[in-house]
């Protein structure tokens, strides 16, 4: 076999390892993007995650609304102010709405929000954190992690609120006559 025979072969057989590495990163990818990376789910495929117990749902209410945030972010503050504008203007029967900082520091840098409890807990707060602020949760009454949303500039925050937190339905019939 002469040098350049043995070069090209060397080559190839090079070349197919990194196709078969890129179709192996390819395929985890896809996987990891069905599971963690899915906004409508907050559970790796084989990890349930547990909130801390004082953010479950407590009294008759059926979940707790958790935003995680820091004052590191401008993005942040938007998203404070949409929860609060929009805890203000619903009734929820059923579920609670929580802010949650890690220091008092930073809690002190966003505006009162009456309608919004605080819950100033570093351990609570690194429980819950994904590396990227802000987050927000839902919780069940089991404190159950059962969705996790990344807000971006581009979100629409008073439908993300609404998808997880619903004002509840009127009583009245919506059926003109």
């Amino acid at each position: 076999m002469s040098l350049p025979t043995a070069i090209a072969l060397l080559s190839l057989l090079v070349s197919a390892f990194a196709v078969l590495a890129v179709g192996a990163v390819y395929a985890r990818l896809r996987a990891l993007e069905q599971t963690a990376l899915n906004p409508r789910s907050a559970l790796l495929a084989d990890e349930v995650r547990s909130a801390p117990a004082a953010l479950r749902p407590t009294g008759g209410e059926r979940s707790t609304v958790v935003v995680q945030l820091n004052n590191g972010c401008s993005l942040c503050h938007v998203v404070w102010r949409a929860v609060a504008e929009y805890a203000a203007a619903h009734e929820f029967g059923g579920t609670r709405i929580v802010g949650l900082f890690a220091t008092a520091e930073t809690a002190g840098t966003f505006p009162e929000a009456p309608a919004v409890e605080r819950i100033v807990d570093p351990d609570q707060w690194a429980a819950l954190s994904e590396g990227y602020t802000p987050c927000v949760f839902r919780i069940d009454t089991a404190g159950r992690v059962t969705d996790r949303r990344f807000v971006y500039g581009d979100t629409d925050l008073p439908a993300l609120l609404a998808q997880l937190a619903p004002a509840p339905e009127s009583s009245g019939s919506s059926r003109a006559l």
